[in-house]
């Protein structure tokens, strides 16, 4: 993905502002590391690349072997994949006329 000049500087102006938030936090708060960490991760979210990596960790893992299977399938010779097209196709309209 490319990124703008920017959309750099505002990523930068981010991390740099975390950073400062962090150094400041250490160098005023004695050592109750569970407060600096839960601090710290307050502040990731407010920040746009925060809400985004927490939208990403919100999505579902990738399931390698479903996505393998279907890449084998693709891979078949023309006719077997147009035969099971074909059934798909027709379970589908068998649902949508028992529905209708």
């Amino acid at each position: 993905m490319k990124t703008t000049n920017k959309t750099n500087r505002i990523e930068e102006s981010g991390v740099n502002s975390l950073l400062a938030q962090r150094d400041r936090m250490l160098s005023e708060t004695p050592a109750d590391s569970d407060f600096i960490a839960h601090s710290l991760l307050d502040s990731i979210y407010e920040s746009p690349l925060g809400r985004l990596l927490k939208v990403i960790s919100t999505l579902p893992e990738v399931r390698y072997e479903k996505v393998e299977h279907a890449r084998r399938l693709i891979d078949q010779p023309e006719d077997e994949l147009d035969s099971r097209m074909e059934m798909a196709l027709d379970k589908v309209l068998e649902d949508l006329l028992i529905e209708g």
